[in-house]
Protein backbone atom coordinates (compact mmCIF):
# COMPACT_ATOMS: atom_id res chain seq x y z
CA UNK A 1 0.00 0.00 0.00
CA UNK A 2 1.96 3.15 -1.65
CA UNK A 3 1.68 6.02 -3.01
CA UNK A 4 4.94 6.54 -5.45
CA UNK A 5 6.52 9.61 -7.85
CA UNK A 6 10.28 9.54 -7.84
CA UNK A 7 11.43 9.73 -4.47
CA UNK A 8 8.05 10.96 -3.02
CA UNK A 9 6.97 7.99 -1.04
CA UNK A 10 3.79 7.26 1.37
CA UNK A 11 5.82 4.11 2.25
CA UNK A 12 3.98 1.71 4.80
CA UNK A 13 1.62 4.72 5.89
CA UNK A 14 -2.35 4.01 5.68
CA UNK A 15 -3.71 6.16 2.82
CA UNK A 16 -6.63 6.35 1.07
CA UNK A 17 -7.71 6.63 -3.14
CA UNK A 18 -6.99 9.30 -4.77
CA UNK A 19 -9.70 11.71 -5.55
CA UNK A 20 -9.34 14.20 -8.38
CA UNK A 21 -10.53 17.15 -9.81
CA UNK A 22 -12.14 17.97 -13.07
CA UNK A 23 -9.86 18.89 -15.58
CA UNK A 24 -9.55 22.87 -15.24
CA UNK A 25 -10.96 24.61 -18.92
CA UNK A 26 -9.94 27.74 -20.18
CA UNK A 27 -13.04 29.95 -20.96
CA UNK A 28 -13.61 33.43 -21.60
CA UNK A 29 -16.89 35.31 -21.99
CA UNK A 30 -17.86 38.52 -23.24
CA UNK A 31 -20.46 41.04 -23.55
CA UNK A 32 -20.75 43.77 -25.67
CA UNK A 33 -22.63 47.40 -24.94
CA UNK A 34 -25.66 47.64 -27.03
CA UNK A 35 -26.02 43.87 -27.60
CA UNK A 36 -28.25 40.85 -26.44
CA UNK A 37 -26.11 37.81 -25.42
CA UNK A 38 -22.45 36.25 -24.44
CA UNK A 39 -20.01 35.07 -26.64
CA UNK A 40 -18.01 32.33 -25.20
CA UNK A 41 -14.38 30.78 -26.12
CA UNK A 42 -13.68 27.41 -24.95
CA UNK A 43 -10.33 26.10 -24.71
CA UNK A 44 -9.17 22.67 -24.39
CA UNK A 45 -8.23 21.17 -20.84
CA UNK A 46 -5.30 21.73 -19.02
CA UNK A 47 -4.29 19.85 -15.53
CA UNK A 48 -6.22 18.87 -12.70
CA UNK A 49 -5.69 18.30 -9.01
CA UNK A 50 -5.23 15.09 -7.24
CA UNK A 51 -5.09 14.04 -3.73
CA UNK A 52 -5.36 11.27 -0.95
CA UNK A 53 -5.67 11.17 2.79
CA UNK A 54 -2.43 9.87 4.91
CA UNK A 55 -2.04 9.02 8.11
CA UNK A 56 1.44 8.81 9.17
CA UNK A 57 1.96 6.63 12.40
CA UNK A 58 4.45 4.48 14.64
CA UNK A 59 7.14 7.39 15.60
CA UNK A 60 8.51 7.77 18.60
CA UNK A 61 8.60 11.38 19.21
CA UNK A 62 6.74 14.47 17.35
CA UNK A 63 10.65 15.75 16.84
CA UNK A 64 10.68 12.50 14.06
CA UNK A 65 7.41 12.90 12.85
CA UNK A 66 7.98 16.94 11.76
CA UNK A 67 11.36 15.51 10.40
CA UNK A 68 9.59 13.25 8.39
CA UNK A 69 7.45 15.65 7.20
CA UNK A 70 9.74 18.47 6.12
CA UNK A 71 11.70 16.02 4.35
CA UNK A 72 8.59 15.11 2.15
CA UNK A 73 7.87 18.56 1.65
CA UNK A 74 10.81 19.38 0.40
CA UNK A 75 10.03 17.20 -2.19
CA UNK A 76 7.31 19.91 -3.73
CA UNK A 77 7.91 19.93 -7.31
CA UNK A 78 9.12 16.67 -8.21
CA UNK A 79 7.65 15.22 -11.14
CA UNK A 80 6.80 12.44 -13.34
CA UNK A 81 4.47 9.12 -13.08
CA UNK A 82 2.42 8.93 -9.67
CA UNK A 83 1.67 5.01 -8.61
CA UNK A 84 -1.38 4.53 -5.96
CA UNK A 85 -0.70 1.04 -5.13
CA UNK A 86 -3.10 -0.93 -2.83
CA UNK A 87 -2.89 -4.72 -2.66
CA UNK A 88 -3.18 -5.70 -6.09
CA UNK A 89 -4.83 -2.73 -7.27
CA UNK A 90 -2.23 -0.32 -8.98
CA UNK A 91 -3.31 2.82 -10.77
CA UNK A 92 -0.45 4.95 -12.68
CA UNK A 93 -0.94 8.76 -13.31
CA UNK A 94 1.44 10.26 -15.93
CA UNK A 95 2.47 14.17 -15.65
CA UNK A 96 1.90 14.85 -12.06
CA UNK A 97 3.88 17.18 -10.08
CA UNK A 98 4.16 16.98 -6.46
CA UNK A 99 2.12 19.50 -4.38
CA UNK A 100 3.13 18.68 -0.87
CA UNK A 101 1.81 17.35 2.32
CA UNK A 102 -1.11 19.52 4.41
CA UNK A 103 -1.63 18.33 7.89
CA UNK A 104 -5.58 18.31 8.64
CA UNK A 105 -4.92 18.00 12.23
CA UNK A 106 -1.90 18.49 14.72
CA UNK A 107 0.26 15.24 15.51
CA UNK A 108 -1.22 13.51 18.50
CA UNK A 109 0.21 10.34 20.65
CA UNK A 110 -1.51 7.21 20.54
CA UNK A 111 -2.49 6.89 24.91
CA UNK A 112 -2.55 3.30 24.02
CA UNK A 113 0.99 3.02 23.02
CA UNK A 114 1.00 0.82 20.07
CA UNK A 115 0.82 3.58 17.32
CA UNK A 116 3.13 5.95 19.00
CA UNK A 117 3.18 9.76 17.58
CA UNK A 118 0.82 10.04 14.50
CA UNK A 119 -0.72 12.95 12.16
CA UNK A 120 -3.59 12.92 9.46
CA UNK A 121 -2.76 14.76 6.59
CA UNK A 122 -3.65 15.16 2.96
CA UNK A 123 -1.00 14.63 -0.19
CA UNK A 124 -1.58 16.96 -3.02
CA UNK A 125 -0.32 16.11 -6.89
CA UNK A 126 -0.94 18.08 -9.76
CA UNK A 127 -1.60 16.21 -13.04
CA UNK A 128 -0.91 17.84 -16.28
CA UNK A 129 -2.65 17.15 -19.40
CA UNK A 130 -0.39 16.55 -22.57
Amino acid sequence: MSIVLGSVNTGTARHGTIRSTPYNQSRAVQTFFGLVGELHLNGRAHGRDLSAWVLFYGYATDALLQTDIAVMNALIGTSGTMTWTFGALTTTYQNCDFDGFDLEEDPWLDGSGVNGWQVMGRIKFRQILQ
